[in-house]
């Protein structure tokens, strides 16, 4: 009888956000050997290496991915990629659709160049989306300074957050001119400053349309 048990797996899912099982849909292996020292007449030893590709399906929440294991006779332990690239961060569904068209596309590719690891590509489109806020809101009235200062004096930001988005700016102005190559904790604390940005953003907008559809308080008499 042939075995009807599916194969399963644990790999990443970017979905859930750990390690699920996965239901293993289709694999393939390629594999590679050649003597260790080709003047060696008995061969003992042999350096090989084995390629499984894997089509995975989540247990869990069903989310499709690729995986490429690469295993090579000479190394400790395994080489594992996974396409969509694994990511850090989630992206934060909740109120992405809610900007305006040109900021939820940047931020999308800020979230591309996270999953890559392009940790200076993902600073100066943070940088961008900061430059785009502000734009918004001001008109362009100048630089960044200028622009935050505005910002600060409309009461868009308090004090402190013109702190953090003066920080988060010029680590994003250090990897885009001066060549800085940024730690991921320093990427996290720059999305962390922009988003929190980005969803002000959207709940002035919440907010406006409760204060338009609540109904007022009846006057006493």
């Amino acid at each position: 009888m042939p075995n009807t048990e599916p194969d399963i797996t644990r790999a990443h899912c970017n979905a859930c956000g750990q390690e699920t099982k996965h239901l293993v849909i289709a694999r393939r292996e390629e594999s590679d050997s050649e003597p260790a020292d080709p003047s060696d007449p008995h061969g003992f030893h042999e350096i090989s290496s084995r390629t499984t590709y894997s089509m995975l399906e989540c247990c869990g929440c069903e989310n499709i991915c690729f995986q490429k294991v690469f295993e090579f006779s000479e190394w400790p332990e395994p080489t594992i990629d996974y396409y969509p690239p694994i990511t850090s961060r989630p992206l934060p569904k909740a109120w992405l659709s809610h900007l305006p068209d040109e900021m939820g596309d940047l931020l999308l590719e800020v979230y591309i160049a996270l999953s890559s690891d392009c940790r200076r590509l993902a600073l100066m489109g943070a940088r961008t989306l900061v430059d785009l806020y502000m734009t918004e809101k001001l008109g362009d009235i100048g630089g960044f300074a200028q622009k935050l200062g505005q910002l600060e004096a409309q009461g868009f930001v308090s004090k402190v957050n013109r702190e953090y988005l003066e920080a988060a700016l010029e680590i994003g102005h250090a990897a885009a001119h001066r060549g800085h190559e940024p730690k991921a904790a320093e990427v996290e604390h720059v999305m962390d400053i922009v988003e929190n940005l980005l969803q002000n953003y959207v709940l002035e907008h919440s907010a406006a349309t409760l204060r338009a559809t609540t109904p007022s308080r009846r006057k006493s008499s």
